[in-house]
């Protein structure tokens, strides 16, 4: 099977879900991974990568592809095109896969002008988040909207992370899959340098975070922790969009490479994942908690749709004075020996998830 995989990231980006599943694909199926095309105009206004084409052999069956942007628009003012016109460039550059692909798949409603040409194919959009709360352009937001209920209306397959998502396509009658995020091979091959440890936890003195800093992260936490004991140690890695927490105690430790994420993990005595209460909460089915579970972490996290789900093994809390209750009872380890810990890897691996999605196409498109 050939697959044209429209992604919402870059292929080289920090590793996430479009990667994690078109390498998956790959190992049976010749995948084309489409990143965001960069238009002459967001070069002209803000730089970075250039507009020009892209091909990257990244394995036999795995191939990045950017397409030229020099003919298109920027994509905040898509909504004005009324006629198409911005996707005709692409379409022509897509003109020999166009013809073969098998199964169009993507993870990103902002590619729906293009996608909605094909036709011929099975469609299979993959929503991973709400996208229109994670940008700041009204326009582009409209956009994003309005994308995404034509794509989800033409799609033959509807996949979703979040149990949000899922309810409300039930709500309305309309069927999608439920499919979880995961943790990858490379992590847990990661940890087998350090081991995963299933004995008593001591004081727990230092605190950590990976992953993006924004507006959704939730600092009252952090000051709560240094509030409670003055032994306890802050550490964040990640890219960060907010003004630094400045305390001898908070420590910023940047953008980590992946290979790099389980050492750094072994460090922490409690995971964090202190988000705000807010619509996009319960939107977000977060990696980050599978890869604390991997090595067997304690977790102190907020309780959404999506954490109650690992509620045996996560130190819950609604409100941000709940913490020093949680942490008077002391922390304990998600897993008491290594086979529940290899049940929820094998069970939580982005192979599982992609061999889900491969048995839903078999039944419900290819098997018809």
């Amino acid at each position: 099977m050939t697959i044209l995989y429209f992604a919402p990231i870059y292929y080289n980006d920090m590793k996430q879900r479009p990667q994690q599943i078109a390498e998956c694909l790959a190992k049976k199926h010749k995948v084309y991974y489409v990143e965001p095309t960069v238009s002459l105009m967001r070069w002209l206004l803000k730089g970075g990568r250039t507009f020009a084409g892209m091909r990257q052999m990244v394995s036999d069956n795995l191939t990045v592809l950017r397409l030229n942007g020099c003919l298109t628009v920027h994509k905040s003012i898509e909504i004005l095109d009324l006629c198409g016109v911005n996707s005709l460039s692409e379409l022509w550059q897509l003109r020999r896969l166009i013809r073969e692909c098998d199964l169009v798949w993507t993870g990103y409603s902002g590619w729906y002008p293009l996608i909605r040409h094909w036709k011929h194919v099975p469609v299979l959009f993959d929503k991973m988040d709400e996208e229109a709360m994670l940008v700041s352009s009204r326009l582009w937001r409209m956009t994003l909207k309005r994308n995404q209920r034509k794509i989800l209306h033409m799609a033959d397959i509807v996949t979703v992370t979040a149990v949000q998502f899922y309810e409300e396509r039930k709500a309305k009658k309309k069927k999608a899959y439920l499919i979880p995020n995961a943790v990858s091979d490379s992590f847990v091959s990661g940890i087998g340098a350090h081991g995963v440890s299933f004995g008593r936890l001591g004081k727990a003195k230092a605190f950590g975070y990976i992953g993006t800093i924004g507006e959704w992260f939730d600092e009252a936490v952090i000051e709560k922790l240094l509030e409670l004991d003055s032994e306890y140690e802050i550490y964040l890695a990640g890219r960060n969009y907010r003004h630094p927490i400045l305390h001898p105690r908070v420590h910023y430790l940047g953008i980590l490479e992946n290979e790099k994420l389980p050492a750094l993990l072994e460090t922490f005595d409690v995971c964090l994942y202190n988000f705000k209460k807010s619509p996009l909460l319960s939107t977000i089915n977060p990696v980050k908690i599978y890869e604390y579970l991997a090595l067997n972490k304690p977790v102190l996290a907020v309780t959404s749709k999506e954490t109650l789900r690992f509620q045996d093994y996560l130190a819950l809390y609604e409100d941000v004075e709940e913490i020093a209750d949680i942490i008077r009872h002391g922390f304990c380890r998600p897993f008491k020996d290594a086979q529940s810990h290899r049940q929820f890897l094998l069970q939580n691996s982005w192979a599982a998830r992609t061999e889900q999605i491969e048995q839903i196409l078999r039944e419900e498109v290819f098997g018809r």
